[in-house]
């Protein structure tokens, strides 16, 4: 019935979901001469051969996926990737990241059956990869209509989550039963489905802790290095409201024993640079901002990174940064903790950290991050870091190796894992 009614109401949906694509374009959400790939057309032709569908909704789906890329467009069968994601960063880190031919992006149909049909019948993939991806119905309808090896990797479910599938439990195991492999990112996240009556899930690693380094562009870097020379530097990074206000009062601390210190802030969303800006001179201090071409001077208190993709660079340049969305802010939760431990950096962590809970636990054991409980906490231990080089450095060793290790064990796991299905298609 509930599955019924959820058909009925997304058929008659059309007429809305054909204007949406054309309001997010004026917000810059769509990619222009694209919007026609949310009704499942296109002008990429199909490519002969074996194709691997794999949905990575967004940004950290997308980077988590291509380690598995890599191994999968290297099978004896050299099949075609084709990755459909719903948000334009994620298809620009998508185009960025991978150069092979054998790669192609498509943003997804929007869960419309006719849409889907249509999007399925040019593409026809011989094997589906779901990553930590929303339900969607009529998609999973229409995946185990293809009756093709199907596999969701990073199954999330959380105790929220769970509460509201309690009430429709044999909906939600319908959709499940589309995947012939379901590996979950934790031993909660696999109860939490399998409490709903779903078996064939297990643990067999988290694949955003297989994440390759972020790229950064050289140049940029050289030139930040030029315009700060030796001052020291704090990064705060991938921050939200009101971690931006913490980082200003500790910057005020901390100018006391370090007055030439610059604070650098990596927003997670890039349009709220100007308002921290305003926030920050209002508290008397200069700011300047990247979004505006503005490189750091000798006066420069507060530098907002407000850009995308350029994390990477903050990471190589700074020696101590703290990942936000840890630390008393909504949504909360973390944000991955093993990007800037490529980086050589000693990290720093808020304990909100619901997201990465294995991260959260593992690293601080060996030695690996840090991990505060309010703002003083938070401004003790940047001090510490600041006039402790020995311990920053034995924090970003211990983070490399911890990421490196885990990169390593965890791609083999979820491999052998996927190698059933990879059979089962026709690729090994």
């Amino acid at each position: 019935m509930i599955d019924l009614m959820y058909t009925t109401l997304t058929r008659l949906s059309w007429p809305c979901l054909r204007i949406l694509p054309w309001t997010r374009l004026r917000k810059g959400k769509e990619i222009k001469g694209r919007t026609e790939e949310r009704f499942g057309k296109t002008n990429t032709p199909r490519p002969q051969g074996k194709i691997i569908w794999i949905h990575a909704a967004s940004n950290g789906e997308a980077l988590s996926a291509l380690p598995l890329v890599n191994y999968l467009i290297n099978l004896p069968s050299a099949p075609t990737i084709l990755m459909t994601t719903m948000t334009v960063t994620a298809a620009s880190l998508i185009t960025q990241r991978t150069n092979s031919d054998n790669v192609i992006h498509q943003f997804i149909p929007y869960d419309h059956p006719a849409w889907i049909k249509r999007f399925h019948a040019h593409w026809s993939p011989d094997m589906v990869v779901w990553i930590e991806s929303e339900l969607w119905p009529n998609h999973l309808k229409a995946i185990q209509s293809l009756k093709v090896p199907a596999v969701l990797l990073n199954a999330r479910l959380s105790d929220k989550s769970l509460h509201r599938w309690h009430h429709a439990s044999q909906w939600f195991r319908n959709l499940m039963n589309t995947f012939t492999i379901i590996l979950a990112q934790t031993e909660r996240d696999k109860n939490n489905i399998e409490s709903l009556g779903v078996t064939n899930v297990s643990v067999k690693g988290n694949l955003k802790d297989l994440s390759l380094p972020l790229p950064f562009d050289e140049f940029a870097l050289q030139d930040l290095k030029n315009c700060i020379g030796k001052r020291p530097t704090l990064l705060y990074a991938s921050t939200h409201d009101p971690e931006e206000e913490a980082a200003c009062e500790i910057h005020s601390k901390l100018k006391a024993k370090f007055p030439d210190l610059l604070t650098i802030i990596v927003p997670r969303h890039p349009k709220r640079g100007h308002d921290i800006a305003l926030t920050c001179k209002n508290n008397g201090y200069d700011v300047a901002l990247r979004s505006l071409k503005m490189s750091p001077q000798i006066a420069t208190d507060i530098y907002i990174a407000d850009t995308l993709g350029e994390l990477g660079v903050f990471y190589s340049l700074c020696s101590i940064t703290f990942i936000g969305n840890s630390l008393g802010c909504k949504p909360g939760g973390g944000h991955n903790l093993l990007e800037p431990a490529w980086f050589d950096c000693a990290i720093v962590s808020g304990d909100d950290l619901h997201n990465f809970s294995v991260l959260a636990q593992e690293m601080p054991e060996v030695n690996a991050c840090k991990i505060i409980h309010d703002k003083n906490d938070l401004y003790t231990t940047l001090k510490v870091l600041l006039e402790d080089i020995a311990l920053q450095n034995t924090l970003a060793s211990n983070a490399l190796k911890y990421v490196a290790s885990k990169q390593e064990s965890g791609l083999k796991e979820i491999i052998k894992a996927i190698q059933p299905s990879c059979k089962s298609a026709g690729l090994l």
